[in-house]
């Protein structure tokens, strides 16, 4: 192909120079690259015109752990409760020919033995009743102490009843008074019906007596205010229904007059209130109050009483009331259908979920009427007060 009259023919000398020039320059941009990497230029930091919202992330998922083995709780077998077995018909038979063969060597014929820890030793010892000789025979106590005997003697006074003048097995070995010691509880009777009580407790050397008593109309141990100690009520001979009881309380060295009152000589009876005599009008009318019988207890009051607050006004003013007992009664004044009669009356009422005991020392004027004698009007002034900490 002929030559272009435009082209100009280069020396072949002056391309190659150009050509290495052109290299050098591509090989030191090269170097300048990888010293100095290429980073965009810096823009200044300006707040945003928008609020951002951030957005916490989320945490990363955990993979569950893969379950423990289980290990099974080995199974505790029940605690079997020992199921008591009666002793054998010979180990009785054996104990109770000691017992008599024992008493006989003490030269006792006993109407009743049994075997009691009477001391707060760890042994048991042989406790009885038996009659000694006379007329009338008198019943007598005894503790057989291995080698040693101990004989329940009855206080002096009553050197003639012994413990009781009928043969009789009426014992009781506990802690009677709640003073952390054992007492032998001994009951009898006299021929002439009266009850009697005595009481024992061994004081280290021997059986001291601790109390006796002689009811008329019989003895009742009773736990009156749930202090867990028992009280002494002896009663006297019962008039009519009603019997007159007097209540002895055991404060920590002996036991002494705690209260006097009247009560129902039939406890589990049904009971017409007495209105003969002045006396018997107002114990009716208090008992009547503590069986509830509010009724009853309104029909002893006078019409003229009566007359004045509805059964409602006045039924209204023994809602807390839970028991009323009156003692210490006494005529102090008496002409013709008239009489003055004073007592002391121990009330005790709920008061807000309390139970306050009230001593007062009542006067009432007291009518005669053709249905009986009744209860006029009356005062009442509080001597004590306080709050009862047990209530059976």
């Amino acid at each position: 192909m002929p030559e272009s009259p435009f082209s100009v023919r280069l020396p072949c000398t002056r391309c190659a120079g150009l050509a290495g020039h052109l290299l050098f320059l591509f090989v030191t941009a090269l170097v300048l690259a990888s010293c100095y990497p290429f980073s965009p230029s810096l823009a200044p930091t300006c707040p945003p015109a928008v609020p951002v919202t951030c957005t916490p992330a989320l945490p990363p998922l955990c993979s569950p752990a893969p379950p423990l083995p289980c290990t099974p709780v080995p199974s505790i077998p029940p605690t079997v409760a020992p199921t008591p077995r009666p002793p054998e018909p010979a180990a009785i038979q054996t104990t109770v020919e000691a017992g008599v063969s024992y008493a006989a060597r003490a030269g006792i014929q006993p109407l009743c033995m049994r075997q009691e820890n009477t001391d707060g030793d760890p042994d048991l010892e042989w406790l009885g009743l038996y009659l000694s000789s006379g007329e009338p025979p008198r019943l007598q106590g005894f503790v057989l102490d291995g080698l040693n005997r101990h004989d329940l003697i009855p206080p002096e006074s009553e050197e003639n009843k012994g413990l009781g003048e009928f043969p009789a097995c009426k014992l009781e070995v506990r802690d009677l008074n709640a003073d952390g010691r054992t007492e032998i509880v001994i009951w009898g009777h006299t021929q002439a019906g009266a009850t009697l009580l005595h009481i024992f407790v061994w004081d280290g050397e021997r059986y001291a007596l601790l109390a006796g008593f002689e009811g008329k109309g019989g003895i009742r141990l009773e736990n009156r205010d749930g202090d867990l100690a028992d009280e002494v009520v002896v009663r006297w001979r019962p008039e009519g229904g009603l019997v007159w009881e007097v209540i002895y309380t055991w404060d920590g060295t002996h036991y002494a007059w705690t209260w006097d009152r009247y009560a129902w000589f039939y406890l589990d009876r049904p009971h017409a209130y007495p209105d003969d005599t002045p006396v018997h009008a107002l114990a009716s009318f208090y008992l009547a109050l503590t069986d509830r019988n509010l009724p009853a207890a309104y029909r002893m009051l006078s019409p003229a009483a009566r007359s004045a607050r509805t059964y409602e006004d006045w039924a209204l003013g023994f809602a807390s009331t839970l028991r009323v007992e009156v003692g210490a009664v006494r005529v102090t004044a008496r002409e013709g259908d008239r009489a003055t009669v004073a007592a002391q009356v121990r009330a005790l009422d709920n008061v807000d979920g309390r139970i306050i005991a009230t001593v007062y020392a009542v006067e009432w004027q007291m009518v005669y009427l053709e249905e009986g004698w009744r209860l006029d009007w009356g005062t009442a002034e509080p001597l004590e007060r306080w709050e009862v900490r047990y209530y059976p």
